[in-house]
């Protein structure tokens, strides 16, 4: 390569090239203490053995060593079984 050429970085290369699928990648700014979401679930559940989920589910859960359900999946994982549309 030539001294007198300049490389371009990953970014100028990224935004020199069309968004083949037409979408705005720009991350929208968020303020810290803007929330993020609105839930019209408040339905917590802090077992994996509250949730009524199948024993061979249950022992799969635990066999991979999980304990608690992380806070997604404690409001999460009862609206999906209860068969509502879910966006978490």
């Amino acid at each position: 390569m030539d001294s007198n050429q300049t490389t371009k970085s990953f970014e100028e290369e990224k935004q020199a090239q069309p968004n083949p699928f037409g979408l705005d990648e720009r991350k929208p700014e968020v303020e810290e203490d803007e929330e993020l979401f609105e839930t019209n679930w408040e339905l917590e559940v802090n077992k994996f053995d509250d949730m009524g989920l199948k024993e061979e589910v249950l022992r799969g859960i635990y066999g991979f060593g999980f304990k608690d359900p992380s806070p997604i999946q404690q409001k999460g994982i009862l609206p999906v079984i209860q068969g509502k549309d879910t966006i978490a």
